[in-house]
This record gives C-alpha cells, sequence and structure tokens, in this order.
C-alpha cells in the first residue's frame, strides 16, 4: 500500500514538469540542448548550415533566372523593334513590278549589236557537250526561237573560232554561250530568255522578225551553216606546188577555218 502511494506522489510531482515543457516549448528546447552531448550539437550546426547554403543557392538560382529573363525580354524587344521597321513588299507594290517588267521593250535593254546584228536576231551557241548544263541551255534557246519560227542567224562558237572573240569583243569578256541578241540588243543568256518568255516578253521583243518561209532545214549544210572545205577535205592543209620557198611541202589552207570547215554558202 506504502508503494502505491510513493508511485502516485511520484507522479504527482512529475506534473508540473509536463505543463511547463507543453506552455514553454522554447525554454524547453533550449534547456535540452544544453543537456545534450557535443556530438549532438555538431550534428545541429551541420543541419543549420546545409539548410543556410541551400537557401543560398536557391536565392542565387532566382537570381540568375532573372537576370536571364530580363537579357531574353530585352533582345526580344529588339528584335521585334528592327523587325517592324523592315519595310514589307505591298500587294500594289508587287503589281507595279510585274506591269513594269511586262511592259519592256527593246530599248530597256543594252544595246551591244553583233556584226550584221542591226535589224536580225543573232544567237551565239555551242555544239560541243563538254559542259551539259551549257549545251542544254542552247538547246532550251533554239526550241524556243524554232517555236516562235523566226528567222535568226546561229553562231556556233566551237565551230569557228571567230564567232568566240567576237562574243568576247561585244561583251567585254570571257562569256559563256548561250547568248541572245535581237536587233543589236543583248537580251542575256538562258534563264533570261526563259523567264522573259514566261512573262510573255519574248514573244513582243520578236515582234517584226521575218519568219521561216519553209519546213526543211538548207539543202547545202542541213542546217549546221558550216560544209567541209572542198580544197583541203577537212584537214587543214594543202600541198603547195607553185612555192618555192615550201619546196611543195603542206601549207595552211586558207579557204577554210582551224575545223576544216567553211560557212554555208547557200544560208549564210
Amino acid at each position: 500500500m506504502k508503494s502505491m502511494k510513493r508511485e502516485i506522489l511520484r507522479k504527482i510531482n512529475s506534473l508540473p514538469t509536463l505543463v511547463f515543457q507543453v506552455n514553454h516549448p522554447t525554454k524547453h528546447f533550449q534547456s535540452h540542448l544544453t543537456t545534450n552531448t557535443q556530438h549532438d550539437n555538431e550534428m545541429f550546426c551541420q543541419n543549420i548550415s546545409s539548410h543556410l547554403a541551400n537557401d543560398v543557392d536557391q536565392e542565387k538560382i532566382k537570381n540568375i533566372s532573372s537576370c536571364e529573363y530580363e537579357i531574353y525580354h530585352s533582345c526580344t524587344t529588339t528584335t521585334t523593334t528592327t523587325t517592324s521597321t523592315v519595310p514589307l513588299s505591298t500587294p500594289q507594290s508587287l503589281q507595279e513590278s510585274d506591269t513594269m517588267e511586262e511592259n519592256k521593250t527593246l530599248d530597256d535593254f543594252e544595246y551591244k549589236c553583233p556584226p550584221g546584228g542591226k535589224d536580225a536576231v543573232i544567237f551565239y551557241t555551242t555544239s560541243l557537250r563538254g559542259i551539259r548544263k551549257t549545251f542544254e541551255d542552247c538547246n532550251t534557246i533554239r526550241i524556243l526561237l524554232d517555236s516562235f519560227r523566226v528567222v535568226y542567224c546561229e553562231r556556233d562558237v566551237s565551230l569557228d573560232i571567230e564567232y568566240r572573240d567576237e562574243l568576247w569583243r561585244i561583251l567585254g569578256g570571257r562569256i559563256v554561250p548561250p547568248r541572245l541578241f535581237i536587233r543589236g540588243r543583248h537580251i542575256g543568256g538562258a534563264d533570261e530568255v526563259v523567264g522573259f518568255h514566261e512573262q510573255g516578253i519574248l514573244k513582243k521583243l520578236l515582234h517584226g522578225i521575218p519568219l521561216i518561209s519553209s519546213n526543211f532545214p538548207c539543202k547545202g549544210c542541213c542546217g549546221i551553216r558550216f560544209v567541209l572545205c572542198l580544197s583541203c577535205h577537212g584537214s587543214c592543209k594543202i600541198i603547195d606546188l607553185e612555192g618555192k620557198a615550201t619546196n611543195g611541202y603542206r601549207i595552211r589552207c586558207a579557204e577554210c577555218n582551224e575545223n576544216g570547215l567553211f560557212k554555208c554558202p547557200v544560208c549564210s
């Protein structure tokens, strides 16, 4: 019986301590810290320092992100201001440019007249297939001219070197065919001629040019415009029987070009 009383008294004496712990948790926490060991204090300080470090890192990240946002915002505003100042082409301006292109005449092209091309169509071309694009471009312009059935003079630079030198002298450089001239005006190469044809300008530029009266090619050269030399038979060399200096040796044929050809007397 006495032991039970002692136990009850002990519990009653411990009640103020519990009430004090509930009503004053900070003081209890401080007193608890003072009673802990040195190891617990060190662990506690490490936890606090790690939490503070995390808070500092998060603050830096926020500052960096805010700076990046400001830089991005400034870049986007600059881009929008610069793009807004660029003048956009309106449909009206595009329509006006198209109208100006369609109203082109021969007077709008540069005057560079080849020999005999004042009132004719001169077409510088090549029949060599070493460069496929050049050969195809020449065929493209030839097909267009044949479709309009106009009379034109084709000058193949691969068959006669005089045509090549003539083209370089007119345009002032080592220009590659094809090149088209209409009544002394330089129209351009394949890209320009095809573009004018698609816009309907080429037909206007060829207005007034005589049309082909026959559906058949030339009987002398079959449309090649060159024939084989009858003196040297294409060898470019003949025997000088009368020359005293050569003693009957071969000399250069004066009637043909470097390829042993001369212009067709029927269609030239």
